[in-house]
């Protein structure tokens, strides 16, 4: 690899910055966050629509459906950042059987642990926006100090309102085949692999991914190596159809078919677009 692995998304988070573009119902085993930078967005959690303002923070406890409506503004900045149980670790249980108190949280109230969550969210975006060979050290260690921040933000499940989170050992299963996607998506992958890896057959594998992560393996396989491509496009000289093979597509063809499905524009435009004032 050319860049930093933060760059090219081969840690055990995904963490960008983008416009916030719409996004349809889906659950996942991992906890994400979405901190509005600049602009507002609307995001519907477990059926109930928050708009989220400059500043304020959108959070999403593991199995909990969310979906981002459409919206005609494009003047905004979200960061977004997804981890799961191969980066929180032993921690990852609290946020497993609990949801957040509230789904979304100001940081302009003054108090001193929004004063602090802000500065670790600017100093984890420079650095982002800025990588050097320690970046994803950096990283790391802001996201470790943001999540156990929101450890406080946590209200425990009750068992019965955790039976309808889903089994947390098959979640657990799943994420040996998501960790594979994030850690794997250069190599061609199968859903064979992924099977083996989780322990399930192929055709129950499938069946049991998709309920829990709300997208197919394939498609969510596909999504882990466009968001891959983002950095070599904007960051890199590197041709079209050798950047397709470092992220793992066989053909350019395919990896611009697959780009425009994710992204909504082709690679060529987005490389053409990357001075966006971010």
């Amino acid at each position: 690899m050319l860049y930093q692995k933060i760059l090219m998304n081969e840690m055990p988070y995904d963490l960008f910055l983008s416009e916030f573009g719409a996004f349809t119902e889906h659950r996942h085993a991992d906890v994400e966050f979405n901190y509005c930078i600049r602009g507002s967005f609307d995001i519907i959690i477990d059926k109930k629509k928050y708009r989220v303002n400059e500043g304020e923070l959108a959070l999403i406890s593991p199995m909990t459906s969310h979906e981002i409506p459409g919206s005609d503004s494009s003047d905004r900045l979200v960061l977004t950042t997804i981890v799961g149980s191969t980066f929180l670790r032993e921690h990852f249980g609290a946020f497993a059987k609990s949801v957040f108190t509230s789904p979304v949280i100001s940081l302009n109230d003054g108090t001193q642990t929004s004063i602090k969550l802000r500065e670790l969210l600017c100093e984890t975006i420079e650095i982002y926006k800025n990588p050097t060979r320690s970046s994803d050290l950096f990283i790391s260690g802001n996201l470790y100090k943001i999540f156990a921040f929101l450890l406080d933000e946590l209200t425990e499940l009750s068992e019965n309102e955790r039976e309808e989170k889903r089994d947390l050992r098959m979640v657990a299963n799943i994420e040996k085949a998501l960790e594979l996607i994030y850690n794997e998506y250069p190599k061609p992958i199968t859903v064979a692999d992924a099977a083996m890896a989780t322990g399930y057959g192929k055709s129950n594998f499938c069946k049991i991914f998709k309920s829990i992560v709300g997208d197919s393996f394939h498609s969510v396989l596909n999504r882990q190596r466009v968001r891959s491509s983002y950095g070599l496009l904007t960051e890199t000289n590197m041709s079209i159809s050798d950047i397709a093979q470092e992220v793992g597509f066989g053909e350019a063809k395919t990896f611009c078919r697959v780009f425009k499905s994710v992204a909504g524009v082709t690679p060529g435009v987005y490389r053409k677009n990357k001075n966006i004032n971010i």
